[in-house]
């Protein structure tokens, strides 16, 4: 059971480094620097390649992160975990819904309008993906901070 558990505590770290590490280089490095640098007819188009590109490796990491997560719970210790994993299962139900959303509805029409060259309409839908991607930061903020941290915590 101790190899079982690490090697499923490690793919779970792991993707929660890949999609939380990704979503605070877009916000506080990405978005503030493509800004400064570059006016829309190639923001937008950089930030759409970026952004097809990061997509698919959040995708894998929420595979591997309910995967994995899900092994832990119910595999290795039968559901017997504490508050914490609770909460961190139900954040990370709420984020992945958020990235769903983000990923079927302003993505795609990010991709349109930047394909059809609307600049104007482009720039709405990377301020939405930016809110999501900022409040999803949050939540994975909290969840890491929790799955490190939360077994240690006594209410």
């Amino acid at each position: 059971m101790t190899i079982q558990l690490a090697i499923a505590i490690a793919l779970h770290q792991l993707a929660t480094v890949i999609w939380i590490g990704g979503m605070f280089f877009a916000h506080f490095a990405l978005r503030q620097s493509a800004q400064d640098k570059l006016e829309p007819p190639q923001r937008l188009p950089l930030v759409l390649a970026v952004f097809d590109r990061f997509f698919v490796w959040v995708w894998l990491a929420v595979l591997l992160l309910w995967g994995s997560g899900f092994w832990i719970f119910s595999g290795i210790y039968g559901s017997r975990m504490g508050w914490h994993v609770h909460v961190m299962m139900a954040v990370a139900l709420v984020m992945t819904a958020l990235f769903a959303y983000l990923y079927f509805v302003p993505y795609r029409a990010l991709g349109q309008r930047v394909k059809g060259g609307d600049w104007a309409g482009a720039a709405v839908r990377v301020t939405a993906i930016r809110r999501i991607i900022l409040i999803n930061l949050g939540l994975g903020l909290v969840t890491a901070m929790l799955g490190s941290a939360g077994r240690y915590l006594q209410f």
